[in-house]
């Protein structure tokens, strides 16, 4: 497993770049650290205006850092991290059951840090930091339970299959479906994770077709998704520099609704049969 480093830097055409570049390993048959320098050199793009930019990334036995040789662009580089073993953290989802208790318990921590005292300049920062934990929590209550529940049933993973246009497309050979069998539960995890974490507009008809859940309506959700992003992105500014619309009233707004939305999902799944023996 490669090290990776995170870099960002402000393109000339003044876009925020930020990617993620591969280390190479030191020398570690060298005795000195001044001979165990490494160098790669990768490239990256900026997605505004398609500039090339060439990375280079140098290890030692006690430092790493990155440089870009292009005028005036100043590029900042993070510690180098080994990525989190995607099937280890697949896993956590097919087999955790307390994707609830954990929501609960996140919005327990927000309704006590609303109480806080703070400086009335920094209340802002504050609810833009709460309203991005609180949709967070929700969006991944949503697909950690979709993913627990579908990958726990045969019954499930049929449904998903006949009633996903996507998932239904996909075709394997025989070897591949030999295979794939024994590692099914990851393989539907892996596409669930991939398309609920980043596509949550699909939420809502997936948990209908395959959980026969209904959410009715929630554009209230869609809405504070779009805010997130300015929370995240932004620090609570929207693109054209206005700050959002965020107080404590529209938090604990925000708690009651996302409460009551998975108090109702709980409703739906705990009538769902949840077989000991897993099929796969």
């Amino acid at each position: 497993m490669n090290l990776q480093m995170d870099i960002s830097f402000v393109c000339e055409c003044g876009e925020h770049v930020e990617d993620i570049v591969y280390v190479q390993d030191p020398d570690f048959s060298a005795e000195k650290n001044k001979d165990s320098q490494t160098d790669s050199w990768q490239e990256v793009y900026c997605a505004s205006c398609d500039k090339e930019y060439i990375v280079q990334v140098t290890n030692t036995f006690y430092h790493a850092m990155a440089s870009i040789d292009c005028g005036d662009v100043n590029l900042s580089f993070g510690t180098p991290y080994y990525p989190e073993n995607e099937t280890d953290e697949l896993y956590w989802y097919i087999d955790n059951k307390t994707q609830h208790e954990i929501l609960l318990n996140h919005l327990k921590s927000v309704r006590v840090l609303l109480e806080i005292d703070v400086p009335v300049d920094t209340l802002f920062s504050l609810w833009v930091m709460l309203h991005g934990h609180v949709v967070s929590a929700i969006e991944g209550y949503l697909a950690g339970t979709f993913i627990h529940k579908v990958t726990n049933s045969e019954k499930l993973i049929r449904k998903l299959v006949e009633t996903d246009p996507e998932f239904s497309k996909r075709t394997f050979s025989l070897k591949e479906i030999f295979e794939k069998q024994s590692g099914l539960k990851v393989t539907v995890a892996t596409y669930l994770k991939d398309l609920i974490f980043h596509d949550l507009k699909k939420v809502k008809p997936m948990f209908k077709d395959v959980l026969e859940h209904d959410f009715g309506d929630i554009s209230w959700l869609f809405k504070d998704v779009i805010k997130r992003h300015d929370c995240v992105h932004r620090a609570g500014y929207d693109k054209d520099g206005e700050a959002i619309e965020v107080s404590k009233e529209s938090i604990l707004d925000l708690l009651e609704k996302v409460k009551v939305l998975a108090d109702s999902v709980e409703m739906t799944i705990n009538n769902l049969d949840e077989p000991n023996d897993p099929p796969f």
